[in-house]
């Protein structure tokens, strides 16, 4: 079925979904968190290139990583907790997440390919995962959804532990590696299993058995 195609008004712009996304939004606390992360996010590979001591580059990223999951965390909370959940701040969460995956690999391969090892191909099947669930999401839809199911919380809390422990203690974090890769096979599977057998898409769905 075809998307009838709307004039927005001033101001918005309409996607492919009922949702429109209105620029005033941008003035949100939760949406200017938002747009903090995504500009923290590739800013946080700065430090690899211009910092030459590897240990201060590692805390300088590693302060701007945790700083990215607070803002991760606090956007959606305070967008639930202030009733200003928006279709901006979905779509902003939605490329926040595109940009950010591709560039912690990009961060692994230049300062901790040591806490990978041998286990690349594992990572490059991750991201080949990821991807393939938003051409899904995009060919289907008309949009790529940002899911909120229990498996995309425990992966992305996985990340984020396993992420400071491969700065702080990297023998242990090339230990539980395999295991963080597997937790994002679920979660992508899963998220592909819901766009191909749904109707609709309900990105606040716990789980495929929801």
């Amino acid at each position: 079925m075809f998307h009838q195609a709307v004039k927005p008004n001033k101001g918005e712009l309409v996607m492919g979904h009922s949702d429109k996304i209105v620029f005033d939004d941008l003035k949100t606390i939760p949406n200017m968190l938002s747009i903090s992360r995504l500009i923290l996010i590739p800013a946080m590979l700065i430090p690899s290139y211009f910092i030459q001591d590897e240990q201060q580059a590692r805390f300088v990223f590693l302060i701007m990583f945790i700083v990215i999951g607070v803002t991760d965390k606090l956007d959606g909370t305070l967008a639930r907790y202030l009733n200003q959940t928006t279709a901006l701040g979905a779509k902003l969460d939605t490329v926040a997440d595109m940009v950010f995956y591709p560039l912690i690999a990009l961060w692994l391969y230049r300062f901790e390919s040591g806490v990978v090892g041998e286990w690349w191909n594992l990572v490059y099947f991750l991201l080949a995962l990821y991807f393939v669930k938003m051409i899904v999401g995009r060919m289907k839809f008309g949009y790529i959804p940002a899911f909120h199911t229990i498996g995309a919380k425990t992966f992305s809390a996985s990340l984020y532990f396993f992420m400071i422990l491969s700065i702080l203690y990297p023998e242990f974090a090339k230990t539980i590696f395999p295991l963080l890769c597997v937790i994002g096979y679920i979660n992508q599977l899963e998220e592909t299993y819901i766009l191909l057998t749904r109707d609709s898409v309900d990105e606040n769905i716990k789980s495929v058995f929801s």
